[in-house]
């Protein structure tokens, strides 16, 4: 029978390591960001990277549970190889540039909500391991924790940084063209290192999402799908931003209780 401290999470703390470098990513000067650009991205791909590994494993586990035998040498062969890494390294990737060039022009104002955001997965982390203890194989408990984690946490962070985006100031694009409203505001670009290239890309995005958003009603006749414009791209940046910040601190855990589960075994008699 497990003791009642086998249940309990561990602390939390290392969560705080992540964020406070993604702070001072954001914070960092140009010079300093385009050294250091290439390592962090390899970097914040292999946590998203980690953390999705593991959820693809736990369903594909869950998957073969219910057709193999609990001897059968498949389990392991089918537990996912080469194509299963290769494809959550590129998705890791794509998130993770996502979150670093974005986290280089979020205002300052956005970070008591990525903030609170990480905060609020720590706690919730905590509380939901205790309510799936008495249910879940007690193996299996940390990985489906963080994998039942990932959607709620990140969906409100998204609707908290949408929120966040309507309620700064914007430039006033009324009356512009497109091209106009781009050479007006787009800023200009630092050197032709790749992170300014991003930079500049994402740049383009937020000023195209301010413009569709405030002409769909001056131009009568291109005012829904101008609106349908500005809403998807705000949905889908702030959406990414989000989904790759939480799955970043998932995957930092997921490898801490990697590392842990390790010692563990070496310290077992």
């Amino acid at each position: 029978m497990a003791r009642t401290g086998d249940h309990l999470p561990s602390p939390a703390w290392h969560l705080a390591l992540p964020v406070l470098a993604l702070l001072l990513w954001s914070l960092s000067g140009s010079a300093w960001a385009r050294w250091l650009f290439l390592p962090a991205w390899v970097l914040a791909t292999q946590l998203i990277a980690a953390g999705g590994l593991e959820a693809a494993r736990l369903r594909r586990r869950a998957w073969l549970g219910q057709y193999l035998r609990d001897g059968s040498p498949w389990h392991h062969r089918l537990r996912g190889g080469a194509v299963m890494v290769a494809r959550h390294q590129l998705l890791g990737a794509l998130l993770a540039l996502v979150l670093l060039v974005k986290l280089r022009g979020l205002p300052l104002a956005a970070w008591p909500l990525l903030l609170a955001g990480a905060v609020g997965l720590a706690l919730a982390r905590g509380w939901l391991h205790r309510r799936l203890a008495p249910h879940v194989i007690e193996a299996r408990l940390p990985a489906v924790t963080r994998r039942l984690l990932v959607a709620p946490v990140a969906g409100l962070l998204a609707l908290a940084l949408v929120g966040m985006a309507l309620w700064l100031p914007q430039p006033w694009l009324v009356d512009l063209g497109w091209e106009a409203a781009l050479l007006r505001h787009l800023p200009a670009g630092e050197g032709g290192s790749l992170l300014a290239f991003f930079e500049r890309l994402a740049a383009a995005a937020e000023i195209t999402r301010a413009w569709a958003m405030q002409n769909a009603e001056a131009q009568l006749s291109l005012g829904a799908p101008l609106a349908l414009l500005g809403w998807l791209l705000m949905l889908l940046t702030q959406g990414a931003l989000a989904w790759a910040f939480v799955r970043l601190l998932v995957g930092a855990d997921a490898l801490r209780g990697e590392g842990a589960s390790g010692r563990r075994l070496e310290e077992a008699p």
